[in-house]
């Protein structure tokens, strides 16, 4: 196959997650292999590939809808932002991506081990799940070492294990993932079981989160909390105002993307969220996502997306249910 026919078909593969272009001269030699399982909803992959700059726009994330984290282990190789922040992920370093966030990333030749985890699952696991974009931890720490052996380990027995024994091993994977996120940060008890406790106050917010009358009063009275702790216990994500309004907006931009809402006047749409002014969710929106409501519509109407069900579809096509992965 001729270079050139090869990287446009990596380019139509990886495209589910990134644009891409290459780092060096079209006609130098290039390569590119993924080795790929889904396991309970969780894509497992070994990557090989050349140099090159990977990227998801704005718009990018709008036409995609992915939800998700990619946390990755660099084998070999490396990668390095050029959106101005001075990460470097080297070998054997934790790497985080967060899906819905814009990313623009140099590589040279490399190879690395990945999982692509829906936000939902990993997400509940995470002290601040919305900050870990680019984040990079070095391959030293102990939780770091410990996750990526047994995520190596995993997949060296995917020809082998069955898939039972597969997805039983998922939960405490994500949970090894979770803890070595986490271990960015060294707090005692006592922050632990506060953490714990921001996560059910977020999880009940997210559960009510269209229903009217969800207010701090009414998280206080659900966990016998005063105004105080509902504040504290939100600080890192905002603050109880900022988080819902938050979470209200992501919730916007998944409803404008399907195609069952398109009917819904923008205007309806921001008052079933929570917004009574609809110029005023418009800005919002736009300040969360860099384009306003009607964008994102015309932009989903004119760039559908893969079913949702997708029965058929062969394992062997990694590209199209790793493009499913937390939508």
């Amino acid at each position: 196959m001729r270079q050139q026919d090869a990287h446009l078909m990596w380019r139509e593969s990886i495209g589910v997650l990134f644009d891409t272009r290459l780092r060096g001269p079209s006609d130098e030699p290039f390569f590119a292999s993924v080795d790929a399982a889904l396991i309970g909803g969780v894509g497992v992959a070994r990557t090989r590939s050349s140099g090159q700059d990977f990227d998801r726009s704005r718009y990018k994330i709008a036409r995609d809808g992915m939800d998700g984290y990619l946390v990755q282990f660099y084998l070999n190789g490396q990668s390095g932002s050029r959106g101005g922040s001075d990460s470097i992920a080297r070998p054997g370093d934790l790497y985080v991506i967060d899906m819905a966030q814009p990313l623009a990333t140099s590589t040279i030749d490399h190879e690395h081990l990945s999982l692509v985890i829906p936000r939902q699952m990993l997400a509940p696991r995470l002290k601040r799940p919305d900050d870990n974009h680019e984040l990079v931890l070095p391959a030293s720490m102990p939780l770091v070492s410990l996750l990526r052996d047994t995520l190596g380990s995993l997949h060296k027995q995917l020809d082998h294990i069955s898939v039972g024994d597969a997805e039983a091993v998922l939960s405490p994977l994500l949970d090894l993932a979770g803890a070595a996120i986490n271990s960015q940060t060294s707090e005692g008890n006592a922050a632990s079981v506060g953490h714990a406790l921001s996560i059910a106050v977020r999880r009940y917010i997210t559960d009510h989160l269209l229903e009217p009358d969800l207010t701090v009063e009414r998280v206080m009275g659900a966990f016998g909390l005063s105004r105080r702790t509902v504040y504290r216990l939100l600080e890192l994500v905002g603050g109880f105002s900022v988080f819902l309004a938050q979470q209200r907006l992501r919730r916007a931009f998944i409803n404008l993307r399907a195609p069952e809402y398109r009917h819904v006047a923008i205007a309806d749409l921001a008052s079933a969220h929570g917004f009574t002014n609809a110029a005023n969710f418009s800005r919002a929106f736009r300040r969360e996502f860099g384009m306003s409501p009607r964008e994102l519509r015309h932009l989903s109407a004119h760039h559908p997306t893969l079913l949702k069900s997708a029965p058929g579809l062969s394992a062997t096509d990694w590209s199209q249910w790793i493009g499913l992965i937390g939508r």
